[in-house]
């Protein structure tokens, strides 16, 4: 969604094994070394490991589109195979034969494969990713498979990757025949914090259709503290640091910025984490929002908590008969039942859009018509959704717990409610407020709903605009 603002052709931190994003730090080009090495002298098994997220898939991606036609390799990276299904997957990989079902003939087939190979001047490589997760039955299958060979080769050439757990079971005295036969072994480790920003810098590169998108000094170092040098985490990070950098105008990723995707990430209380960006201008009429709550509220209190303001209308809403009775569309309600009105009302609200059409209604309240980009649409953290939107117009919304404070305020607001069934919140906008009643608004209809049903389906905190911007 962010791309064109970027300057890039497509998004630089994806969560997908792309050989074109390879970086090669110093453990990676070691592995990568060992790998050729292997290939070269035709070594049995080689083994190379390392934590989730270190890149090892890209690793072997990469490795293996680069091999020249002498050799025929075969992938497999879904190793949760008994010993005659992981046969049938090789056998697959390979082009051959797979429709015999017993461990016999496949390895006939895959023997005569082998051979006919060998007789061409051609090399068979076999690798094996999350191979962890393989049983050690499969495993002794592998070392089966490796004494296939003539009196002076291998036939088929075996690398096994797989998380630090790989290496403990090859060094299992079950699997000790197959320990033996790792002539090769390599580790990867995470990066350094010079490496992470090289990392990130080469991903750049390789996305960028023209220059301009920065990451400063201190976002790197703090992206290092949170990755801990763990490339998968360091791609979630900065994807998010990025979509907020978009929500800001920005092509300098801080580390403010860094510490507020983080923030997102780890589902912490964010509350005021981006105060820093606000205008100055706004901090007198935040400050002075903040402290007159209390004696706002205690003079509602003495009026009657009834009166009305010089605010902008809030559509004042019908006192109904009784608290929890329910009106629709400013009308009192028929003979259903009030909660069943109020459940049918908010079922029919889409929480796909119940986000936008809640931010742009309460603004509408205060007579200002302000754009929503449509790509924060894709934005998944309902709280981030609310920051992006305002503070791409030059505000940030607010959040207040206490209702009591809310309506004192009298201000416009957008309320998470739970949507009947539960799953995922959907937005109404507080459009107005009276003794024991509330107006809510869902796109193009009002309900009016009493303060005991109302409280019921608070999921969360407002979000209230300044009173001026």
């Amino acid at each position: 969604m962010y791309n064109t603002f970027f300057g890039l052709k497509e998004k630089p931190f994806k969560l997908v094994p792309n050989p074109a994003y390879l970086f090669l730090s110093k453990s990676h080009e070691e592995a990568l070394a060992h790998l050729t090495y292997a290939v070269s002298q035709g070594d049995g098994f080689v083994e190379i490991t390392g934590e989730v997220g270190t890149g090892k898939t890209t690793l072997c991606r990469s490795f293996l589109e680069n091999l020249d036609a002498s050799v025929v390799a075969a992938y497999i990276f879904n190793p949760k195979l008994d010993a005659v299904q992981l046969l049938k997957a090789i056998n697959d990989e390979f082009g051959i034969d797979s429709t015999p079902q017993t461990v016999k003939e496949l390895i006939d087939v895959l023997n005569e494969f082998l051979m006919r190979c060998k007789g061409e001047g051609k090399k068979v490589l076999l690798l094996v990713d999350e191979a962890q997760n393989l049983g050690k039955d499969v495993l002794e299958q592998l070392r089966l498979l490796s004494n296939l060979e003539t009196t002076r080769d291998k036939l088929l050439q075996i690398i096994l990757v797989g998380q630090p757990e790989l290496a403990e079971m090859l060094a299992s005295h079950e699997l000790r025949q197959l320990g033996q036969r790792i002539t090769l072994s390599c580790r990867l480790s995470a990066l350094t914090l010079t490496e992470t920003e090289e990392y990130v810098l080469h991903r750049i590169a390789v996305a960028a259709l023209r220059p301009g998108l920065k990451f400063d000094q201190a976002a790197i170092r703090r992206i290092y503290r949170y990755a801990a040098g763990v490339p998968r985490l360091i791609n979630i990070v900065a994807d998010r640091a990025l979509l907020i950098a978009y929500g800001l105008n920005s092509h300098v990723i801080t580390e403010e910025i860094v510490k507020t995707a983080i923030g997102e990430l780890v589902g912490a209380d964010r509350r005021g984490r981006l105060s820093w960006m606000r205008p100055r201008r706004m901090l007198p009429a935040a400050i002075g929002l903040a402290c007159c709550c209390l004696a706002v509220y205690a003079l509602a209190v003495l009026l009657g908590a009834g009166g009305r303001d010089s605010r902008p209308d809030v559509a004042a809403a019908t006192v109904l008969t009784s608290p929890g009775d329910v009106a629709v569309a400013g009308h009192a309600a028929d003979g259903s039942s009030p909660s069943a009105v109020f459940r049918d009302f908010l079922a029919s609200v889409p929480f796909s859009s119940s986000r936008r059409e809640a931010f742009l209604s309460t603004l509408a309240v205060w007579d200002h018509g302000l754009p929503v980009r449509d790509e924060l649409d894709a934005v998944a953290d309902d709280q981030t959704f609310f920051r992006l939107a305002g503070e791409q117009n030059g505000f940030m919304l607010r959040r207040e717990t206490d209702l009591d404070c809310l309506r004192a305020l009298g201000l416009p607001a957008i309320l998470e409610m739970r949507a009947p069934g539960g799953g995922r919140s959907i937005y109404l906008t507080v459009a107005g407020m009276g003794p024991g009643v509330f107006t809510l608004r869902g796109g193009e209809r009002e309900i009016e709903v009493g303060e005991a049903g109302f409280r019921s389906r608070l999921a969360g905190t407002a979000h209230i605009p300044p009173e001026k911007f």
